[in-house]
């Protein structure tokens, strides 16, 4: 294994870990100490590659998301249905709670840093959502109307505003409901 091999396998092996414990105890009650213990690699090592225990929490969001957008423009038949269970399963990985989300977004906002991890998150997943966005278009799905970097974009900030309001306290008491109801919304507006 070289060098690069090692590096992403370190980072998967304490992602994994960390998704582990967050399903088995809550986010709130794992310590970045209960990571790398169970992970198998020194404290140091964690944050090698990360800044704080929220940014693995962003970062195994942004890994699924990314990886399960790229399976989407494939899929067989309409892409919407598919993305509104993909919008569903995203919200059900990670057990939110309103302090969870205000909790992660004044870590996420909180420094420089951290600032930038988010928003090169936010613009990986947004190279992966493109295409699918083209695909939907290509298929009648969604209007050509608006690029679909554009519509990207507003999707993003969609989840991210639907998050950080519900958050705040504002919407359905349920995140799944309220993702639900905002999305419609949002693609009901994408209709040719």
């Amino acid at each position: 294994m070289n060098r690069e091999e090692k590096k992403r396998a370190t980072r998967k092996k304490i992602i994994d870990t960390a998704l582990e414990l967050f399903a088995e105890q809550g986010y709130e009650a794992t310590t970045v100490h209960q990571i790398t213990e169970r992970a198998g690699v020194a404290k140091g090592t964690f944050f090698n590659y990360f800044a704080t225990k929220e940014e693995v929490f962003c970062d195994i969001q942004t890994f699924w998301a990314s990886t399960e957008f790229v399976k989407l423009k494939d899929k067989v038949g309409p892409i919407l249905p598919h993305l509104r269970e993909f919008l569903i399963e995203l919200v059900r990985l990670v057990p939110y709670t309103r302090q969870l989300a205000r909790a992660l977004f004044q870590s996420n906002l909180s420094n420089e840093k951290s600032l930038s991890n988010q928003l090169e998150m936010l613009e990986e997943l947004k190279v992966v959502l493109i295409p699918v966005i083209e695909e939907a278009q290509k298929r009648g799905e969604f209007s050509t109307v608006f690029p679909a970097e554009m519509i990207a974009d507003q999707a993003i900030q969609t989840y991210m505003g639907v998050l950080i309001t519900w958050g705040m306290g504002m919407g359905d008491e349920r995140l799944n409901t309220q993702m639900a109801v905002s999305f419609e919304l949002f693609f009901r507006s994408l209709r040719p």
